[in-house]
């Protein structure tokens, strides 16, 4: 706007000119043009405006004498008709070549007669002209002759010639009459572009920031027109609409389909046909829909193209619409009936092309089918395939599908399989009761014969239910369709039989009841004899979690051992239905102390779990995850997997799984934050856990016990210990622990004897405990047993015996592949060490933990061991050292050189590194250069003085003092010189 009204300022010196407006359809060039009549009135300026339309373009000067017969009070009606008088007799003569000529070029009266129109229009402009021609695209080619020669031959009046266009549709004359002008200075050029973010939030009033405005804008292309038809779509109820998306307004509508109505009927076949096609169409598949001779479907489809409603896409031959809102438009004008049988041609001709299901499925939800077992196929697979990403949209498409299954007993068991998808879909899309609801029906619609999909639906229905605590309800289905299957005499019978008790089962063993025994070797059996070797594995692995638990240990190792090979040996198509068994069988590795192989079954529990959209298995399976991680000292990676199971689990609906997850999440961000905060918090979820069931699971539940005692052994430095032993003890059923299952005993009793021992009073009797429930095959429960021993070995006269116990635990942690605890487990060894007369002993372990720590990504281990350093006594080589037992010097060895599971890397540091130099104790963490750069920081000096004094660059002494601020637990250079006046 502000170009124009400089243009109308200078007029009166400039003369003649010609202002060239252009723009897509929408830009607003009409508003554009009041906008510069208002400006061109308020100085005073008359104004004369029309509009080409493509009614006019087969009437020569149609538009130009409509113009001028608008008829000012200072304009004379005789200087109109005159004007209109010479266009008609301009339209009657003969076409000359060359309209840009001088009047006195030989060519007939043509030329001089448009010379004499230049002539009366720079009369009439003595005073001010202002002539706005709008769709100048459409103008007829007298019009555009007239236009051209004032170009070539400007006025030499204050005349003002706005032509606003759309350049796309323009003559190719026109465009170039008006850009040959603009280089030579006689028109100017006003593109409106599309609008910019904050031009797109005044015009709809939206905020800036906010995410609806950042959709409407990207949508609409920045262009006026589109971005308030999407703004007031967007404002519509979802039955109001089209689609998801919303029709377009209906003013909008009625202005597209007005410039529709001026189309061929094979211009309109073939937009018919664009609008079936989708978003992207060539030129032979507009010719297959439309049924037409291909010739005149090309012909058809360049005057779209000419008009400006299609335009290429791309590379190739490849068409588009416009704009996506013209589709919906023409798409929501077509004829039903003609749309169902488009959609046919469209269908069959893209699925003989090789088009994938999830390309066809948008084009039958817009043309849902009446039936068709294809078109039910394309949606169900497309659903399947988008299922994990968009599974509300697979809903729709799910639930299209059903609408289309005819009724009939001979289409039960499609309708299952659909309500199967359906409710998984909807357990994805955060909607479990509404999952549950969908099962119901399932059940319902159901028949008796035959049999395998109503167990299958059971089956399901009952675990869902189980996920959502409703253990009651899953117990009485699968008992009364247990019930309805009867003897299982057959091989068919005897398959759904194992099906039904194992699912039974493991409904049990969640709800914090052991599993029968005798149930399950009889399911063992069914299974064998129907040929289902997933359904005898998760017997199996049922069978050997309940002997885990009670302690028979010979007979769980060997039954673990058992289920794992069997695990393995089964692909993934076999396990692909349950996810659970593998989930069970991570479980009981757990319990044995066995986190590596825990990880791998669980890990492929997780991955089968999220291909086959068992949404309701996930945050179990991912909480387990997290816990095997956090055992194996990878804290990191244990909090990424609880903090997915903490994504997935709303999605579910259980409560239980919600809290856990977030407290595992918790405790592991304690380990891998310096953040106090963090450590409180991860103690007091940890705490809320122990008195109460983790949801479904009773206060019994062998489950509930094992997830309170890892979450109490990850937190048990920042929990009070007094106060949580006595909840504890009540928690697990008294003083015997009754309710903790055998093989965590020797955990159970390790914490409760540190805890008494960190209250000021040492108990043995836990210790004994710990040592009694010890399996000996079991590294970490002798690793536990020996801990508790430890921790009541009290008084300087014990320190040997304290340190060697915990020097020879971590020795078994590592073997068990439990790098963390034997970190933490070193960390205790040190201060008895050093309290029996070896500080650089001491420090070896130090050092040691330190590496260890470091591999687990603990930032709260580590400042833990450089605060242990600080309390560390010097080391003085002058000293007479004691006599160490010949016990304790193995053990410290062996323990100071023990490596985690999974290889770390080399630091170069250890007891020998460390015999061969003489360490500055409280440095024992940094290296050799490293120190030498703490050395002299702590003299003072600034980091340009220690690179000379090191030949080093400032850069490289800059990164050194990062690390050794984060090994020393310090942060900053006054601090690391207080440090080192501190340790001399």
């Amino acid at each position: 706007m502000c170009q124009f009204t400089t243009i109308l300022e200078n007029l009166e010196e400039t003369g003649g000119l010609v202002v060239e407006l252009a723009g897509d359809p929408g830009t607003g060039k009409t508003r554009m043009l009041t906008q510069f009549a208002d400006e061109a009135r308020r100085q005073g300026y008359q104004v004369l405006r029309t509009g080409c339309t493509t009614v006019t373009q087969n009437h020569p000067f149609r538009a130009l004498a409509q113009l001028l017969r608008t008829n000012p009070a200072d304009y004379s009606g005789t200087q109109s008709d005159e004007l209109v008088t010479l266009l008609r007799d301009l339209a009657a003569a003969p076409p000359h070549d060359v309209p840009d000529s001088p009047p006195h070029t030989p060519g007939g009266s043509r030329c001089l007669m448009l010379h004499r129109v230049r002539h009366l229009l720079q009369g009439r402009a003595k005073t001010g002209l202002v002539l706005l021609i709008d769709d100048l695209q459409w103008a007829d080619p007298g019009t555009l002759e007239v236009v051209d020669y004032l170009l070539s031959w400007p006025v030499n009046a204050p005349l003002l010639l706005v032509a606003a266009h759309r350049p796309r549709q323009s003559a190719l004359r026109l465009q170039d009459a008006l850009g040959h002008a603009v280089g030579l200075g006689t028109a100017r050029r006003i593109d409106l572009t599309p609008l910019t973010l904050a031009e797109s939030a005044h015009l709809t009033g939206l905020p800036l920031d906010g995410p609806a405005l950042l959709g409407l804008h990207q949508e609409s292309r920045g262009n006026p027109l589109y971005l308030q038809a999407l703004a007031e779509s967007a404002q519509q109820p979802v039955d109001a609409v089209f689609d998801a998306q919303g029709l377009p307004p209906g003013w909008f509508s009625s202005r597209l389909l007005a410039e529709l109505a001026q189309l061929t009927p094979d211009e309109t076949s073939i937009i018919s046909a664009a609008a079936m096609l989708g978003d992207r169409f060539a030129l032979e598949d507009l010719t297959e829909v439309a049924a037409m001779d291909p010739d005149r479907a090309c012909r058809a489809s360049a005057r779209l193209n000419e008009r400006d409603l299609f335009r290429p896409a791309g590379p190739g031959l490849q068409l588009t619409f416009r704009h996506p809102l013209m589709r919906q438009v023409v798409f929501a004008d077509l004829d039903h009936c003609w749309r169902r049988t488009a959609r046919g041609h469209v269908v069959a001709m893209r699925s003989r092309a090789g088009t994938p299901a999830l390309e066809l499925a948008p084009l039958l939800e817009e043309v849902p089918p009446a039936s068709g077992d294809e078109d039910r196929h394309v949606l169900a697979q497309a659903a399947v395939e988008i299922m994990a990403t968009d599974p509300d949209t697979a809903c729709r498409w799910i639930r299209i599908a059903l609408r289309a299954v005819p009724e009939g007993g001979e289409y039960s068991t499609e309708r299952v399989e659909l309500l199967t998808a359906l409710a998984r879909a909807q357990g994805l899309a955060d909607a479990p009761q509404g999952a549950l609801e969908v099962s119901d029906e399932m059940l319902a619609l159901v028949p008796a014969e035959p049999r395998a999909p109503r167990v299958r639906m059971v089956v399901y229905t009952a675990l869902l239910d189980c996920s959502l605590g409703r253990h009651g309800r899953a117990d009485e289905l699968l008992g009364a369709e247990l019930r309805r299957v009867g003897d299982p005499g057959t091989d068919e019978a005897a398959a759904l039989a194992a099906s039904l008790t194992v699912a039974r089962e493991l409904v049990a063993c969640v709800s914090g009841t052991l599993p029968d025994a005798e149930q399950l070797r009889a399911a063992v059996r069914w299974a064998r004899r129907g040929g289902d070797r997933a359904d005898e594995l998760g017997a199996l692995c049922l069978l050997a979690a309940r002997q885990v638990t009670l302690g028979q240990s010979a007979q769980a190792e060997a039954a673990v051992d058992a289920c794992a090979g069997g695990a393995d040996s089964l692909i993934d198509a076999e396990l692909a239905a349950h996810p659970e068994y593998l989930g069970v069988l991570g479980w009981a590795e757990c319990m044995l102390g066995r986190p590596a192989e825990a990880e791998s079954h669980l890990q492929r529990g997780v991955k089968l779990a999220e291909r086959s959209h068992e949404t309701h298995l996930l945050p179990t399976l991912l909480n387990q995850l997290a816990t095997v991680r956090y055992q194996s000292g990878r804290f990191v990676e244990a909090r990424e997997a609880a903090a997915s199971a903490q994504r997935v689990a709303p999605r579910t609906g259980s409560s239980h799984a919600v809290r856990l997850a977030a407290t595992l999440e918790a405790v592991a961000a304690a380990q891998t934050t310096h953040d106090v905060t963090a450590a409180r918090r991860a103690a007091e979820l940890s705490e809320e856990l122990m008195p109460v069931p983790l949801g479904p699971l009773s206060r019994d539940g062998h489950w509930h016990v094992s997830a309170a005692l890892w979450l109490a052994d990850a937190v048990r430095d920042c929990v009070h210990p007094a106060q949580w032993s006595t909840t504890a003890i009540a928690a697990f059923g008294g003083p015997r622990l009754p309710r903790v299952p055998a093989s965590l005993r020797p955990l159970a009793c390790e914490l409760l004897a540190e805890a008494a021992a960190r209250a000021g009073r040492p108990d043995p009797t836990w210790a004994d405990r710990a040592e009694a429930a010890v399996r000996p095959s079991s590294p970490a429960h002798r690793a536990h047993a020996l801990a508790a021993r430890a921790h009541v070995l009290t008084g300087p006269d014990a320190a040997w015996q304290a340190a060697d116990r915990y020097q020879e635990a971590a020795r078994l942690f590592a073997s068990a592949g439990m790098t963390g605890q034997q970190a933490r487990t070193l960390l205790l060894a040190a201060p008895r060490l050093a309290e029996a007369g070896h500080p650089l002993r001491a420090l070896a372990l130090l050092e040691r933990a330190y590496e260890l720590a470091e591999w687990c990504g603990s930032l709260a281990l580590q400042k833990r061991i450089v605060q242990q350093r600080l309390r560390l006594p010097k080391a003085r080589p002058q000293q007479r050292t004691p006599v160490t037992p010949p016990d304790a010097v193995a053990g410290a060895s062996r323990a100071a050189t023990a490596a985690p599971s999974v290889a770390s890397p080399a630091t170069g540091t250890g007891p020998a590194a460390d015999a061969a130099r003489t360490p500055v104790a409280p440095l024992t963490p940094l290296t050799d250069r490293e120190r030498q750069v703490a050395v002299i920081a702590g003299t003072g000096k600034r980091t340009r003085e220690i690179a000379e004094q090191l030949r080093l660059s400032p850069r490289t002494i800059d990164v050194h003092l990062t690390r050794i601020y984060r090994k020393l637990g310090i942060n900053s250079r006054a601090a690391l010189v207080h440090f080192m006046a501190e340790t001399g």
